[in-house]
């Protein structure tokens, strides 16, 4: 039937316009049922810790008689061929990720049955927030088994790719009830590309980022170096190594010894945060094997000024001097700090590889095309602090990065479900 489904909603267009119909009716009717509800089941679904955006929207929950929300933990890449030990790994650093923030959470397996629960038959929630779109789930975690619920969903990161089948022609994006968005001109991407021609989208601004508008937010400090003559850099290398991958990005096999030689050079001057993408590791080690992964990683984990992340990254970035990275999604998020950024280019030319927005965000980088152009970065912009990108970067910030309406991302999000309950003018 999960096949089925999808052969329905992909080879046949005019079915699958008619189901995309159909689920925001569905979503009509989902919120009219919990017009004058006491109390509002939300489940938010997570896998692993960097797909979680949803820190201030889950709090203000929180704090409201109106909701309970809480997470439910599952595996990521079930059908990837990872090894049942680094699933499990995964779902452990995802609970202690989940648990350092106080908030409610449930792993629905059986371990003894090796069976996962299906939550719309043993919790129920009325509301279902989403962290990723992808089909390689296992299926009562998908939305097709929510049809009937109230869903949710935001990009796992600041979109700023022109992946615009991914970010919008996705069968999943397409029949979420409520897809927030970061701004009017991705509400346009969403017009333009999307089958539910960006009926289901509303602009509330990114609630991934909200930490860094907060100014009532007391950041900790997770840095291991205390020492305030020592800069900090992050690199963050994305996971896109191989060539199997619709995006490629990454520059991790070209730069992987040279950066620990790089950090080897500066060990007086310079404290470096290795914050590779989550799914780097697992590409490593089916290239490399599992013995070669570990011992790189460890190398960042124990060098004297050196740090591995793989969890969180907000505190990273906000107590960060720099960055050096290949991603996506950082290429927006990072500007948020008004910090200076390098971008590792893999290719000569990015102009395709952004959408309209991620190329204004991109134009407030410098670029490294090679390590000498890596060197010059941490001399001259991060050490003697010669940064003439700065001015540009926060007239960045302040043109496009502001809250949007004035209001924080999960004010707005949590303030567009409530119109959407309120209004929605489905009889039942």
């Amino acid at each position: 039937m999960f096949a089925y489904k999808d052969a329905l909603r992909t080879r046949i267009s005019f079915l699958y316009r008619h189901m995309i119909r159909n689920a925001q009716e569905k979503a009509e009717k989902a919120a009219a049922k919990l017009k004058g509800k006491e109390v509002i089941e939300v489940a938010f679904l997570l896998t692993i810790p960097g797909m979680w955006k949803w820190d201030y929207v889950f709090s203000r929950m929180q704090k409201s008689k109106k909701y309970h929300p809480y997470i439910v933990i599952y595996p990521y890449s079930q059908f990837k061929n990872f090894s049942d030990h680094e699933i499990w790994e995964t779902i452990y650093r995802t609970e202690r990720f989940v648990k350092s923030r106080g908030f409610e959470y449930i792993i629905p397996c059986d371990k003894e049955k090796g069976k996962w629960e299906d939550i719309k038959k043993t919790l129920n929630p009325d509301i279902v927030f989403f962290t990723t779109p992808y089909r390689d789930i296992l299926p009562q975690y998908y939305v097709y088994n929510f049809a009937d619920k109230l869903t949710c969903y935001v990009a796992y990161g600041f979109v700023s790719l022109s992946l615009y089948a991914l970010n919008y022609q996705q069968i999943a994006t397409n029949l979420y009830g409520m897809y927030f968005v970061e701004t009017p001109m991705h509400l346009d991407f969403a017009k333009k590309y999307a089958a539910s021609k960006g009926a289901n989208f509303v602009v509330t601004g990114y609630p991934g980022t909200e930490v860094y508008l907060d100014k009532e937010y007391k950041s900790p400090d997770v840095w291991e170096t205390k020492n305030a003559q020592m800069k900090r850099v992050i690199w963050a290398p994305h996971h896109t190594i191989d060539g199997a991958d619709d995006v490629q990005l990454s520059t991790f096999l070209d730069y992987y010894d040279k950066m620990l030689e790089i950090a080897e050079r500066y060990k007086d001057k310079i404290h470096f945060a290795f914050k590779p993408h989550q799914l780097l590791k697992f590409k490593l080690i089916q290239l490399w094997g599992e013995d070669r992964t570990i011992a790189y990683y460890k190398q960042w984990e124990t060098m004297e000024n050196s740090q591995l992340e793989e969890a969180d990254y907000k505190d990273l970035f906000i107590h960060s001097d720099a960055i050096l990275h290949d991603c996506g999604g950082f290429t927006t998020e990072y500007l948020f700090t008004k910090k200076p950024a390098m971008y590792l280019m893999r290719h000569e030319n990015y102009d395709d590889m952004f959408n309209d927005f991620g190329r204004l965000s991109f134009q407030q980088y410098y670029k490294a095309h090679n390590v000498d152009d890596i060197i010059w970065f941490l001399e001259e912009v991060v050490l003697k602090g010669d940064d003439p990108m700065k001015a540009s970067r926060e007239k960045f910030f302040a043109q496009y990065l502001a809250p949007y309406n004035g209001k924080m991302p999960s004010e707005n999000i949590i303030e567009a479900i409530e119109n959407k309950i309120n209004n929605a003018h489905i009889k039942l």
